[in-house]
């Protein structure tokens, strides 16, 4: 089988905030812009059945600061990248608390956070996306997924998820 590293998509080295780890290309996302979707169909357009192809999903978040505020922070130049944010921290921490709200890109199948106040963005999968993501998995015929890094879980809440919607 192949593991598709389906995140890290926008990270320290890109110019702009995006998802790091969308299903679909957002609604602001550059024609150029990775996204699972696109590399799953790069893989299938290469020769390799679609039972092999396994899709990784992200047990954390990437964060940037100094960002543009138009979009809410997506697909924004920012001033620096912020650093990485286990799930669990963004779950206990960030989401929907210190002044970040929690909003969800439907057309891309993933969450974002944004705090206006600060500037900051933070893009990351959870138990929703990773639902969305299962079902893709199932719909296409994927060989199945995989995922990095299990001790960024918070009490095996997104390896249930994945559990779960896989059955």
């Amino acid at each position: 089988w192949l593991n598709i590293m389906s995140y890290d998509f926008f990270n320290s080295l890109t110019a702009t905030t995006g998802h790091h780890a969308g299903l679909h290309a957002s609604e602001f996302a550059a024609p150029g812009d990775r996204n699972a979707d696109a590399s799953v169909r790069q893989h299938l357009a290469a020769g390799i059945p679609a039972g092999k192809l396994v899709l990784g999903v992200a047990f954390y978040g990437r964060g940037f600061a100094g960002v543009i505020p138009s979009n809410n922070g997506l697909h924004q130049r920012y001033e620096r990248y912020e650093g990485d944010h286990p799930y669990a921290e963004l779950a206990d921490k960030l989401i929907d608390k210190d002044d970040f709200v929690r909003y969800w890109d439907e057309r891309a199948n993933a969450p974002y956070l944004w705090n206006g106040t600060a500037r900051s963005f933070i893009t990351y999968d959870a138990p929703q996306s990773i639902r969305a993501t299962a079902a893709y998995v199932r719909d296409h015929r994927l060989g199945g997924m995989m995922f990095w890094e299990l001790s960024q879980d918070r009490n095996d809440e997104l390896l249930d998820v994945i559990v779960t919607s896989l059955q």
